[in-house]
């Protein structure tokens, strides 16, 4: 891929960035405003999104006549993804010498990274509507294995903590089955499979309320770093250390790991583009719920988000 591609489109994802930023500071994006865009992304833009990614891969594989990548060997991938990325937040914890009492929180940011909300914008702009439907399908999974595996990872961080059947006792079922995402993901499978053809008056809406998803995205983790204070931040030198090597490093050992079992030219280097991901935002409400680290894991969000803006293209680069 020309390098210049991805440049121009993260240099777009950086002034909107700034933008909420600008927009905080003068509180036009106030909280108040923020919450309600955050919800609007969650129930309603990337739901759409997601679903016309799955509608137009359908159309472009039925125009092409070709069978692209099964929905089940996508899944399959995506398994595969956080399997590798468990193996290598290991190695990335132990290299840093992390203290005992926060090596969970630790592995915890490394494996889950903003796969949906940051990814996705990053994802539809270099790669576009395929690259989107990738992404749809690792979002998934990750919905799954951070209400299971990362609830029994960060319930480790609590006091008194329970057994392995007590933790899963507490796992929101009904609440993870029923998110936006996962509802939106099944619905753009059976679209996928059944090769549903949506009438173009629902499809043109799908694809308008799915364009929002990016730029409302950005202002909207532009406004979070935004009340970060940056000087207190880059006093912590293990974390320093930790983001070069999480947003470097790590993407660069998973690419050798990874073009030995997939070669797809676009799902290959859309799951590179995912390793990448700064630090998942839910890992500040994990830290709150499970009495974590809440003050380190802001600081992993903010670090890794700041610093992606530069590594996204620098590992594509080396990489693609």
């Amino acid at each position: 891929m020309d390098i210049t591609v991805v440049l121009e489109q993260m240099g777009k994802l950086f002034l909107l960035l700034l933008l909420g930023v600008f927009l905080a500071r003068i509180e036009l994006l106030d909280l108040h405003t923020k919450q309600k865009l955050t919800k609007l992304l969650l129930y309603v833009t990337t739901p759409m999104m997601m679903i016309d990614a799955f509608h137009d891969r359908m159309l472009s594989l039925a125009d092409q006549q070709d069978t692209g990548v099964s929905v089940g060997t996508l899944f399959a991938d995506s398994f595969l993804f956080y399997a590798v990325l468990t193996v290598l937040s290991l190695v990335l914890v132990f290299c840093i010498r992390t203290p005992k009492e926060h090596r969970r929180l630790y592995l915890f940011m490394t494996i889950f990274g903003n796969v949906g909300f940051m990814g996705f914008p990053v994802v539809d702009s270099v790669y576009g509507k395929e690259g989107l439907f990738y992404a749809a399908i690792v979002n998934s999974v990750f919905n799954i294995i951070i209400y299971t595996f990362g609830v029994l990872l960060f319930g480790g961080a609590s006091e008194g903590s329970g057994s392995l059947k007590e933790h899963l006792r507490t796992v929101p079922w009904k609440k993870l089955l029923l998110t936006p995402a996962v509802i939106a993901t099944a619905a753009g499978v059976l679209i996928f499979v059944f090769r549903i053809r949506m009438p173009l008056l629902l499809a043109d809406t799908c694809d308008s309320l799915g364009g929002l998803t990016s730029p409302l995205a950005m202002l909207v983790v532009g406004a979070n770093l935004s009340v970060v204070p940056v000087r207190s931040v880059l006093s912590n030198l293990r974390l320093n250390v930790y983001v070069l090597l999480r947003q470097i490093a790590l993407p660069l050992l998973f690419w050798l790991i990874l073009k030995q079992f997939i070669s797809h030219p676009v799902l290959a280097p859309t799951l590179l583009l995912l390793s990448c991901m700064p630090v998942a935002n839910t890992t500040a409400l994990f830290a709150t719920e499970y009495r974590g680290d809440e003050a380190l894991a802001s600081q992993g969000i903010f670090l890794t988000t700041l610093f992606s803006l530069v590594s996204f293209p620098l590992v594509i680069w080396l990489c693609c």
